[in-house]
């Protein structure tokens, strides 16, 4: 009787979708390097922010779990990237957000690599590019009263779920039943409202404190939510730069603080069972990836 390794087709699909991870990686790792080429040339700050910072002091590079690349600027200079990227970048780059992709619904930037595809299962249905991605979030003043933060994060909670629904997102599980009624019911009150209305109320919400002095501010387009994801300004106003993938990236000169509060005990990794990315992406093709 022959007696062969039980565990061997597991091996062998976990070899497989490690060298999966490691092209993904490679991808976000030259747009990664486009986004610092961009910056250097036109003195635009940015610092890698989230896991991929959090890649970085711990791994020296990706999580090789992690599925994205994060990357977080300022507002004043997430403008003007996003006025020069465009017209700067690689052709075989594409840089999304809601004004140059109709169906793309959140407050934040994505750059896209052209020819592949990597989609999402919470926007699987929406029309929009999707493509390998790197994520480039802005960061806005957050107002110092304790309610006038609740009212921001209400409102910008709501409506930011309204531009999902509305523009086909998902973000439910298919368990989670009486999640999806909600949603449901919410977007029935979304197509009451223009969507260009929704946008520009959005984003007059999140802009409102920028022009007053603010101690903290926000990633509105962040996963971990409102409160997480306000920060002391001067946590990223002083840069300093870290080793990412052999290069020197810059990065919040208080990420120790930053980490801290995102995750916590941020150098031990998660259970075996717990390593996955968090964008549930359901495909992926490379294309001729040239």
């Amino acid at each position: 009787m022959a007696t062969g390794d039980a565990s061997a087709p597991l091996k062998s699909l976990k070899k497989a979708m490690d060298e999966m991870m490691e092209e993904i990686h490679k991808i976000q790792f030259e747009m990664a390097l486009e986004v610092k080429r961009i910056c250097q040339n036109h003195n635009i700050e940015y610092f890698l922010i989230a896991g991929t910072l959090l890649g970085a002091v711990r791994h020296k590079g990706f999580i090789p779990w992690d599925d994205d690349l994060d990357i977080g600027m300022l507002r004043i200079d997430y403008n003007k990237f996003i006025s020069l990227a465009p017209i700067e970048m690689d052709k075989k780059y594409v840089l999304q957000t809601w004004d140059t992709d109709p169906g793309f619904a959140l407050p934040s930037a994505k750059l896209r690599k052209s020819g592949t595809k990597y989609i999402e299962r919470n926007s699987q249905k929406a029309n929009i590019h999707n493509g390998i991605f790197i994520d480039i979030f802005p960061f806005d003043n957050a107002p110092r009263g304790r309610f006038e933060k609740n009212i921001q994060n209400a409102t910008t909670y709501v409506l930011k779920r309204m531009i999902l629904v509305r523009q086909g997102y998902e973000v439910w599980e298919e368990q989670e039943f009486l999640k999806k009624i909600m949603y449901k019911s919410l977007n029935l009150i979304a197509k009451r409202v223009s969507l260009n209305k929704l946008k520009a109320t959005l984003g007059k919400v999140m802009v409102r404190y920028n022009h007053q002095p603010s101690d903290c501010v926000v990633a509105f387009g962040g996963s971990y939510g409102y409160r997480k994801e306000m920060i002391r300004r001067n946590w990223i106003e002083h840069l300093t730069t870290i080793e990412f993938e052999g290069e020197e990236l810059p990065c919040p000169m208080y990420f120790r603080e930053y980490l801290t509060q995102l995750y916590g005990d941020y150098m031990t990794p998660p259970p075996e069972d717990s390593r996955y990315g968090r964008h549930k992406i359901i495909m992926i093709e490379f294309g001729d990836n040239t």
